[in-house]
């Protein structure tokens, strides 16, 4: 279940990147709902993800030392999340002001995949199967 979950985790964020970019370079609605939409599959698969994971799992059992040493448990307990959990509320608020045709739908759609470009563990296979 955690491979499947963690392969299908990491072939999601290929299309939330190639969605993402649509909706930078052309602000529309139905950009903005791919790339939306597509990062709240990515967000709802790593909160699954979260509850399978062996790595999450066992740095939440030692929190406090976790979060005194950097590496890649802290990454994935203390930023990733949050960085995706942001970087999704930007790309709603994207949504909602490219629905009304307003131009700061490109500004909320850039923060968003900027973010998302962040939080990404590049350190990580870039392909996983």
């Amino acid at each position: 279940m955690h491979e499947a979950l963690l392969s299908l985790h990491n072939l999601v964020r290929w299309l939330v990147l190639a969605f993402g970019l649509w909706a930078l370079f052309r602000p529309g609605v139905r950009p903005g709902l791919l790339f939306a939409h597509t990062l709240t599959l990515q967000v709802v698969l790593g909160v699954g993800l979260a509850f399978v994971s062996p790595l999450f799992q066992g740095a939440l059992a030692n929190l406090e030392g976790v979060m005194q040493t950097p590496g890649e448990a802290r990454y994935f307990v203390a930023e990733h999340w949050v960085g995706g959990l942001v970087a999704l509320g930007l790309a709603h608020a994207g949504l909602s002001q490219a629905r009304k045709g307003k131009p700061r739908a490109r500004l909320l759609f850039a923060l968003a995949l900027a973010l998302v470009l962040l939080s990404i563990p590049w350190f990580r296979p870039l392909l996983r199967f």
